[in-house]
Order: structure tokens, then C-alpha cells, then sequence
């Protein structure tokens, strides 16, 4: 019998380990395409997928749930990177300084807007009781909710409030590692459509904030050197763990149900749902 050289074994298995990246981003976008469907479906993302399930208050839910797992991800993306040096490059691409800030952007905006909406109101309903016969001020006892929004207290009292499945956001990652990449593949992945979403918003109302969605935009364009570095590293891990494949793959999986979480748990009020 033959024995295989060294070179020989070691460019076999490199055909193998190559063979298994090129199908982990295949498996990656298989084995997580129910999950992904289930969130783009689940409140308060399905804005996206239903024009008239639009409201400014439903678009704040969504930028307080991306806060939540942007803030998280980015943890965990930092922790590996200080235990695995050779995720840095990985954990640079994700921008996440970049992100949060944008949303904060965003977020101050929507709350300056909630200010003057709640101010041409009261002034509204003064004029209206000025023009009563009495005179006397007209005290609505029913206030519209069209054009309020939720202010971060408000969404996290909700969340308090929530009667729903009580269970911690808590998800159960693989590893650190499995945990940081699965948590890039999620937070790139979600840039891919970034610019279409900011499009769409502009055309809607102008005056609605997109600066969190154009900075996912500018992280769109590292999803080709995030897949090349991950390819390049993957047969070190590999050797290192022979489950990791199947561990992001989870992972991701359970980022995307962290998601899920989030966004079951931010519920508006039964009134502001009526309203819309």
C-alpha cells in the first residue's frame, strides 16, 4: 500500500476543509431560512413586508429591538475577539461604533419629532375649545394616538407589562467563537437590504430618520471580505473544534430567535394597535 506524503494529506485535507467552507454559507442560509422567515413575519419587523402595518411607532419599536441586539451582538463579538485574536478583522467589519451611534441619531430624532407632534396637538385641541360656545376648555378624555410616539420608557414598560412568555432573553451559543461569527453573519446579512429599507422609508415620509439604515448600507459592502475571512479561518478552527461548523450554524439560529424575542416582547399598547 501506498503511503500518502505529508504534502499529499495535507493538500487533501485543505480540499476538504475548502469544500466544506464554500457549503457553510449554503448551509448557513439554509439551515436558518425559517428562522429568518419567522422573524421577518414577527412584529415589529413585518412593517417591511405589509405597507399598511406602517406607523412612526412601530418603526421605533424596531430601531429599540436593533439597539437591544446591535448592543448584544457587539458584546459578544468583543469578548471572542479578546479571547481570539484572529476574529479581529471580523470584529471590525461589523462597525458597530458606527451602528450605534446612528441608531442614537435616529432615536433623538424620532424624539424630537414626538415632541412637536405632541406640541401642534395641544395646540389643536386649544383652538378647538376657543371656539366653544361657553369658551371653556375642551378636555379630550379620548386623545388620538396617530400621530404620538413610544418613548423608550414607554417600550420598556411594555416590555414589563408583556403577558407573554416570561423567559429570559437568554440563548444557549456553542462557544464564543461559534457565537462572534454567527453574530456577523446576522449582522451583515441584515445590511444586504439596508438601502432598499432606506429608500422606502424616504419615500414614505420624508422627515422619518434613515441614518441607522444607511450606515447598515455601508456594512453591506464588507459581506464578500467577511465571507473570505471567515473561509480563511475556518480550517484553524476546524482542527480546533470539528463541531464548529455546526455550532454557528446553531448560533446563528439562536440569534435569530434572540431576535424573535425581542421583537414578541416589544408589543404596543391594545389603543396605539387600534389606532394605526
Amino acid at each position: 500500500m501506498i503511503k500518502l506524503s505529508q504534502a499529499t494529506k495535507t493538500m487533501q485535507f485543505n480540499r476538504e476543509e475548502s469544500s466544506s467552507m464554500r457549503n457553510l454559507f449554503t448551509a448557513l442560509k439554509q439551515d436558518t431560512h425559517a428562522s429568518h422567515t419567522m422573524l421577518e413575519n414577527t412584529y415589529p419587523f413585518s412593517i417591511y413586508h405589509d405597507d399598511n402595518l406602517f406607523s412612526v411607532k412601530t418603526y421605533q419599536a424596531v430601531l429599540f429591538v436593533m439597539r437591544n441586539f446591535h448592543e448584544t451582538a457587539a458584546r459578544a463579538v468583543h469578548h471572542a475577539k479578546q479571547n481570539n485574536t484572529q476574529l479581529e478583522g471580523i470584529a471590525s467589519m461589523i462597525n458597530s461604533d458606527a451602528i450605534l451611534t446612528a441608531i442614537s441619531e435616529d432615536t433623538h430624532a424620532l424624539h424630537s419629532m414626538s415632541n412637536t407632534s405632541n406640541t401642534q396637538e395641544e395646540n389643536a385641541h386649544t383652538e378647538k375649545s376657543q371656539l366653544t360656545d361657553t369658551g371653556a376648555f375642551y378636555k379630550d378624555t379620548h386623545p388620538t394616538f396617530h400621530n404620538t410616539l413610544l418613548s423608550q420608557c414607554d417600550i420598556k414598560q411594555n416590555i414589563k407589562q408583556d403577558t407573554h412568555a416570561k423567559k429570559p432573553l437568554d440563548c444557549n451559543f456553542k462557544s464564543p467563537t461559534s457565537q462572534a461569527i454567527a453574530a456577523a453573519y446576522v449582522w451583515l446579512g441584515s445590511s444586504m437590504g439596508a438601502n432598499i429599507i432606506a429608500r422606502r422609508l424616504a419615500a414614505k415620509q420624508k422627515e422619518i430618520p434613515t441614518n441607522y439604515y444607511q450606515a447598515m448600507a455601508s456594512c453591506a459592502k464588507r459581506w464578500v471580505s467577511f465571507k473570505q475571512d471567515v473561509d480563511a479561518l475556518l480550517p484553524i478552527l476546524v482542527l480546533e473544534n470539528s463541531e464548529v461548523i455546526t455550532n454557528i450554524i446553531d448560533d446563528a439560529n439562536a440569534w435569530f430567535e434572540y431576535l424573535i424575542a425581542l421583537g414578541n416582547r416589544v408589543q404596543l399598547p391594545k389603543a396605539l394597535q387600534e389606532a394605526n
